[in-house]
């Protein structure tokens, strides 16, 4: 196959998926920087006008340069093909909406299995429409509207299951050993972020959700509601990230004034470090519970709380995406993201593709999480773990 056809090939895949990883033969042979690709601009266009001319199908110019953007944006990491793509207006403006700390669909939480394509429920909201459709937490997606959505990203599945409030969605579901379907409407749900509860003993239990633009307030007035625990549980798990900057002003809230934060390493080894130069809100000792679908700026809220505070990791090891994103509008109102920089923990060592380990490892008990029921301690193996922690060394 000549260089030319592979391009093409690289092209033609895709337009067929939003964000779908290059294939195997593009990724092999840009892995291999010896074998120049002269002329590209040149090259480009004489592949359009191949296309144009004698695809199977008509194609436009316009769907060609939405491919080759797409195509770019995807092929330069393809270990992660969420983190660099390109947006349409629409999905922009879901995002935005979601780092408000609002969203429109049917409430769940969960997590992707792609070579499946289903989608493991991990959290219902309440009163949604999931919650109120009877969905329970190890529920199984295996169907949106009929189609699967095995080989594509959680972000496919998101952008289905999400829409204009009022709007239904069919969902095929595994439940146990049984198949179900469920018709759901879609509606405005304000997601909290943060919550809090003071358990008995006076251990506080804070758990941030994602980090958004109203997190840091969330936390100063669950930390407000905590003043009187003794020791301070942080719940990391299932926290998939969010906005980096929002991180950074919680993790202030909570450590002493000149920690360093995080550091960010941006192109060409510039260095950047974050440090505190605020007093925190709390003085007690702290655990921190993480799972595997800690990630991005949770795992450096973590890590930072592990290292300046000495505060455990209980649970199993996190994710592992330890890389910053931008957006830039572009003029016709689509959007490019894409990594500027990746960040490391205080110490200076960085955790991408890795994840960081837990102190304790704590599994959660699945038959306890089947029951859809709120964790507690009772049910909970990985709380109960962080709260005998902090029983301890308060003595009791």
């Amino acid at each position: 196959m000549t260089l030319a056809r592979t391009l093409l090939a690289a092209l033609s895949l895709s337009s067929l998926s939003a964000f779908a990883a290059p294939n195997e033969a593009f990724e092999d042979w840009a892995n291999r920087p010896h074998e120049k690709f002269e002329n590209g601009e040149k090259m480009l266009q004489a592949v359009k006008h191949e296309l144009l001319e004698n695809h199977l199908t008509d194609l436009t110019e316009e769907a060609l340069y939405q491919a080759a953007a797409r195509g770019m944006l995807s092929a330069i990491d393809p270990s992660q093909p969420d983190s660099n793509k390109l947006m349409t207006p629409a999905q922009f403006a879901e995002l935005l909406v979601e780092m408000k700390g609002e969203l429109v669909g049917i409430g769940v939480a969960f997590k992707f299995d792609p070579p499946t394509g289903r989608g493991e429920v991990t959290g219902v909201i309440r009163g949604s429409p999931a919650e109120k459709a009877g969905m329970k937490v190890s529920d199984v997606i295996l169907a949106v509207d009929g189609a699967s959505f095995k080989g594509k990203s959680i972000r496919d599945l998101v952008n289905v299951i999400r829409g204009k409030a009022g709007g239904k969605v069919t969902l095929t579901v595994l439940r146990d050993a049984t198949v179900i379907t469920t018709t759901l409407e879609r509606q405005k749900i304000a997601f909290d972020s943060v919550s809090q509860e003071l358990l008995p003993g006076g251990v506080g239990l804070l758990t941030i959700r994602n980090f958004n633009e109203t997190t840091p307030q969330g936390v100063r007035e669950a930390l407000a509601a905590l003043k009187t625990a003794k020791g301070l549980i942080v719940d990391l798990r299932d926290n998939e990230g969010g906005v980096l900057e929002r991180s950074i002003d919680t993790a202030k809230l909570l450590l002493p004034r000149g920690s360093t934060i995080t550091k960010l390493v941006y192109r060409h080894g510039k260095e950047e470090v974050r440090t505190n130069s605020d007093e925190p809100l709390v003085h007690v000792p702290m655990v921190v519970l993480i799972n595997g679908q800690t990630r991005s700026s949770a795992e450096l809220t973590a890590a930072a709380l592990r290292e300046n505070l000495h505060a455990p990791l209980i649970g199993t090891k996190t994710f592992g995406k330890w890389s910053v994103q931008v957006v830039k509008e572009l003029p016709n109102k689509f959007v490019m993201r894409y990594t500027v920089a990746t960040f490391r923990a205080p110490d200076g060592k960085g955790y991408e593709g890795e994840g960081l380990p837990p102190d304790i490892e704590v599994d959660r008990d699945a038959a306890a999480l089947a029951d859809g029921k709120k964790p507690t301690e009772q049910t909970d193996a990985q709380l109960r773990a962080a709260v005998s922690f902090l029983r301890l060394r308060q003595g009791k």
